[in-house]
């Protein structure tokens, strides 16, 4: 055998055996060690689900008008969708888990991870399950479905861990909007005071707006009409009441102070109902200006939205031009 060939052989040789490392090595990485956590194009994702390890889960999805919603139900808060929309746009990988910690971050991800699906329609781009804090608070456990390494994640640039981020919890990602509608958008208002039904009023919306009570057209002024269509415009709540559902139950039953119902042009209601509140410690005005202690909360009121059993609290600043008697408005001249 010539030297030349004996040279071929060992070339073909090895490069067999590189060619067949590297089929190897590329095999293992894609199916053993997956690491690119990143979803680059975030506007295509349609569709979140979240579900932790106690039972809690959520679905976020656009609706047919690409508006974000909680469970199909409630308007979820952009500002946290859009949050976490960056935080998969930017996760990168810190470092890879050590052999010694290894074992320990997989227990903590088989306790506590909160696993998370992405969606492009009904395609399943990626699923992460989303740990705890690395010791130092600025990295985070995560490891992709289907790969045997879990790393420690991170963003660039920012100090802190990214597990507040991913939320399984459906409350938490509600959007704390209540109304969000110009005049053009309602259709009708009703405004009822169970405690004084003979102030309840409703406001019927057209090119010149109608006051009615009892189904009998009132007198009324127009431009104030549509000054009061025009302020259900970014009315927010200020927070959920964190109580017992027996106790939510029972403040739900008592006769409201008002119930506001408005529907709007495409036959969606939006239903209020507010309730007194009772003085707490909390409660900055305790004395009216003769010094007698105040029966009720002036400032705050608890308020249920549409069939939500949640209970909220709502602002008198914010809510209270919406609270007008008929009386009221039947005063007003222009």
């Amino acid at each position: 055998m010539s030297k030349s060939l004996k040279i071929l052989i060992v070339l073909v040789i090895l490069t067999g055996l590189a060619y067949w490392l590297m089929s190897r090595h590329s095999w293992s990485t894609f199916k053993g060690d997956l690491k690119e956590f990143a979803i680059k194009d975030t506007s295509s994702i349609t569709r979140m689900f979240f579900a932790d390890k106690r039972g809690n889960k959520v679905l976020l999805q656009k609706n047919e008008q690409q508006i974000w919603m909680v469970d199909n139900k409630f308007i979820a808060d952009m500002d946290k969708v859009n949050l976490l929309l960056s935080t998969m746009h930017d996760v990168e990988v810190r470092n890879p888990i050590s052999e010694t910690e290894h074992n320990n971050v997989i227990a903590i991800l088989a306790t506590q991870a909160i696993k998370a699906e992405f969606y492009a329609g009904t395609k399943l781009i990626k699923t992460v399950y989303v740990g705890s804090s690395t010791p130092d608070q600025v990295g985070t456990y995560m490891l992709i479905d289907g790969s045997e390494k879990p790393y420690v994640t991170h963003i660039n640039g920012f100090v802190g861990y990214l597990t507040p981020r991913f939320i399984s919890q459906p409350k938490q990602w509600k959007s704390k909007q209540i109304f969000n509608l110009q005049a053009n958008e309602i259709k009708s208002v009703s405004v009822q005071y169970p405690m004084n039904m003979n102030q309840s009023f409703i406001i019927e919306n057209g090119i010149t707006p109608v006051l009615k009570s009892n189904n009998v057209t009132m007198k009324s002024d127009e431009k104030f009409l549509k000054y009061y269509l025009g302020s259900f415009k970014n009315l927010f709540f200020e927070g959920y009441i964190e109580s017992s559902q027996t106790e939510k139950d029972s403040i739900h039953r008592i006769t409201p102070f008002c119930v506001i119902q408005v529907t709007k042009a495409d036959g969606e209601k939006i239903s209020l109902q507010v309730n007194i509140k009772a003085l707490d410690t909390h409660t900055k005005q305790q004395f009216d200006e003769k010094g007698i202690a105040m029966k009720y909360d002036t400032e705050k009121y608890f308020a249920f939205i549409n069939d939500d059993k949640d209970m909220v609290l709502i602002q008198e600043y914010v809510f209270g031009k919406l609270f007008r008697t008929l009386d009221e408005i039947l005063k007003i001249k222009s």
